[in-house]
């Protein structure tokens, strides 16, 4: 069933990058300092947003490495403080 709805789901997403692509091919000319570039609106729109995800990831890639590493800390920490309270019930008995 996920197979199925992930096969949908990506279906629908080309079919919409497609039609997107189709409707956006006017020409856009962008000019920055002294470059001066003419490209599709689309392939802008395309290049714009692949170049936000490649950010983001950079930018998130050493905060979850952190983070993975605080938790792997944390349940060693956990675990240890679980078998110390197993020891101690025993000793109780």
């Amino acid at each position: 069933m996920k197979q199925t709805t992930y096969l949908g789901l990506t279906i629908i997403t080309l079919i919409f990058i497609v039609v997107f692509t189709l409707q956006n091919t006017a020409e856009v000319s962008i000019n920055l300092l002294i470059w001066n570039i003419k490209t599709s609106l689309a392939l802008l729109i395309f290049s714009l947003f692949s170049l936000g995800v490649l950010i983001a990831i950079f930018v998130l890639t050493p905060i979850i490495i952190a983070l993975k590493s605080t938790l792997k800390k944390d349940q060693k920490i956990i675990s240890e403080l679980q078998e110390t309270k197993v020891i101690n019930s025993e000793k109780e008995v």
